[in-house]
Protein backbone atom coordinates (compact mmCIF):
# COMPACT_ATOMS: atom_id res chain seq x y z
CA UNK A 1 0.00 0.00 0.00
CA UNK A 2 1.28 3.67 -0.83
CA UNK A 3 1.60 5.72 2.69
CA UNK A 4 -0.08 8.79 2.14
CA UNK A 5 2.75 11.65 3.14
CA UNK A 6 1.51 13.99 6.04
CA UNK A 7 2.79 17.40 5.50
CA UNK A 8 3.87 19.67 8.47
CA UNK A 9 2.07 23.27 8.54
CA UNK A 10 5.76 24.62 9.06
CA UNK A 11 6.76 23.86 5.88
CA UNK A 12 4.23 25.82 4.09
CA UNK A 13 4.73 29.18 5.91
CA UNK A 14 8.47 28.82 4.83
CA UNK A 15 7.22 28.66 1.74
CA UNK A 16 5.28 31.37 0.34
CA UNK A 17 2.80 30.90 -2.42
CA UNK A 18 2.13 33.14 -5.12
CA UNK A 19 -0.89 34.58 -4.71
CA UNK A 20 -2.21 38.38 -4.86
CA UNK A 21 -2.90 39.93 -1.61
CA UNK A 22 -4.36 43.01 -0.90
CA UNK A 23 -1.59 45.08 -0.84
CA UNK A 24 0.33 43.26 -4.02
CA UNK A 25 -2.90 44.13 -6.09
CA UNK A 26 -3.19 47.81 -4.36
CA UNK A 27 0.63 48.23 -5.42
CA UNK A 28 0.07 46.75 -9.19
CA UNK A 29 -2.91 49.42 -9.56
CA UNK A 30 -0.83 52.66 -8.06
CA UNK A 31 2.12 51.00 -10.43
CA UNK A 32 0.43 51.08 -13.28
CA UNK A 33 -1.68 54.34 -12.25
CA UNK A 34 1.71 55.85 -11.65
CA UNK A 35 3.15 54.94 -14.85
CA UNK A 36 0.25 55.90 -16.96
CA UNK A 37 -0.33 59.42 -15.31
CA UNK A 38 3.58 60.11 -15.96
CA UNK A 39 3.59 59.20 -19.56
CA UNK A 40 0.44 61.24 -20.23
CA UNK A 41 1.94 64.27 -18.26
CA UNK A 42 5.05 63.93 -19.81
CA UNK A 43 3.18 63.97 -23.48
CA UNK A 44 1.31 67.01 -22.47
CA UNK A 45 4.08 69.21 -21.11
CA UNK A 46 6.72 68.46 -23.89
CA UNK A 47 4.22 67.49 -26.60
CA UNK A 48 5.13 64.01 -27.29
CA UNK A 49 2.54 61.75 -28.58
CA UNK A 50 0.31 59.59 -26.04
CA UNK A 51 -1.41 57.17 -27.80
CA UNK A 52 -1.70 53.29 -27.23
CA UNK A 53 1.74 52.34 -27.44
CA UNK A 54 2.26 54.44 -24.06
CA UNK A 55 -0.89 52.96 -22.67
CA UNK A 56 0.83 49.73 -23.45
CA UNK A 57 4.26 50.59 -22.18
CA UNK A 58 2.64 51.95 -18.51
CA UNK A 59 0.89 49.15 -18.11
CA UNK A 60 3.85 46.48 -18.82
CA UNK A 61 6.28 48.48 -16.82
CA UNK A 62 3.65 48.62 -13.71
CA UNK A 63 3.27 45.28 -14.39
CA UNK A 64 7.47 44.31 -14.49
CA UNK A 65 7.74 46.44 -11.14
CA UNK A 66 4.83 44.33 -9.37
CA UNK A 67 6.94 41.51 -10.47
CA UNK A 68 9.96 42.42 -9.15
CA UNK A 69 8.11 43.25 -5.47
CA UNK A 70 6.37 39.67 -5.61
CA UNK A 71 10.13 38.28 -6.34
CA UNK A 72 12.08 40.18 -3.86
CA UNK A 73 8.85 38.99 -1.46
CA UNK A 74 9.92 35.35 -2.20
CA UNK A 75 13.99 36.22 -1.41
CA UNK A 76 12.91 38.27 1.23
CA UNK A 77 11.30 34.49 3.03
CA UNK A 78 14.74 33.08 2.43
CA UNK A 79 16.87 35.28 3.13
CA UNK A 80 15.89 38.68 4.19
CA UNK A 81 18.89 40.44 4.55
CA UNK A 82 19.41 39.49 0.45
CA UNK A 83 15.77 40.32 -0.40
CA UNK A 84 16.44 43.80 1.46
CA UNK A 85 19.91 44.51 -0.03
CA UNK A 86 18.38 43.07 -3.44
CA UNK A 87 15.24 45.26 -3.59
CA UNK A 88 17.22 48.44 -2.49
CA UNK A 89 19.57 47.51 -5.43
CA UNK A 90 17.00 47.79 -7.88
CA UNK A 91 14.92 50.58 -7.06
CA UNK A 92 17.88 52.29 -7.20
CA UNK A 93 19.03 50.95 -10.62
CA UNK A 94 15.28 52.20 -11.74
CA UNK A 95 15.63 55.45 -10.53
CA UNK A 96 18.78 55.88 -11.59
CA UNK A 97 17.75 54.83 -15.48
CA UNK A 98 14.52 56.93 -15.25
CA UNK A 99 16.49 59.82 -14.41
CA UNK A 100 18.64 59.52 -17.46
CA UNK A 101 16.20 59.41 -19.14
CA UNK A 102 14.29 62.17 -17.66
CA UNK A 103 14.95 64.96 -15.72
CA UNK A 104 12.26 67.54 -14.13
CA UNK A 105 9.72 68.36 -11.39
CA UNK A 106 7.05 65.60 -12.53
CA UNK A 107 9.85 63.00 -12.93
CA UNK A 108 11.20 63.63 -9.44
CA UNK A 109 7.54 63.65 -8.11
CA UNK A 110 6.91 60.44 -9.22
CA UNK A 111 9.78 58.88 -8.93
CA UNK A 112 9.39 59.91 -5.16
CA UNK A 113 6.05 57.96 -5.03
CA UNK A 114 7.40 54.81 -6.69
CA UNK A 115 10.32 54.75 -4.19
CA UNK A 116 7.62 54.95 -1.27
CA UNK A 117 5.17 52.97 -2.52
CA UNK A 118 7.90 50.19 -3.69
CA UNK A 119 10.13 50.67 0.10
CA UNK A 120 6.38 50.70 2.23
CA UNK A 121 6.16 47.19 0.29
CA UNK A 122 9.67 45.64 0.82
CA UNK A 123 9.76 47.13 4.45
CA UNK A 124 5.85 45.08 5.32
CA UNK A 125 7.18 42.26 4.11
CA UNK A 126 10.23 42.59 6.20
CA UNK A 127 8.90 43.13 9.45
CA UNK A 128 6.14 40.55 9.01
CA UNK A 129 9.21 37.66 8.46
CA UNK A 130 10.00 39.23 12.09
CA UNK A 131 6.44 37.81 13.16
CA UNK A 132 6.31 34.77 12.07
Amino acid sequence: MAKKEEYDEDDEEKNPKLYFDKLTISALIAFIILSELFLYILGTKTGAPFGLKEIIFALFAGISITLFLIWIRFILASNKYMGAFISIAGIASVTYALTRKYQGVYTTIFLSIGIILSLVYVIFYFINLNKK
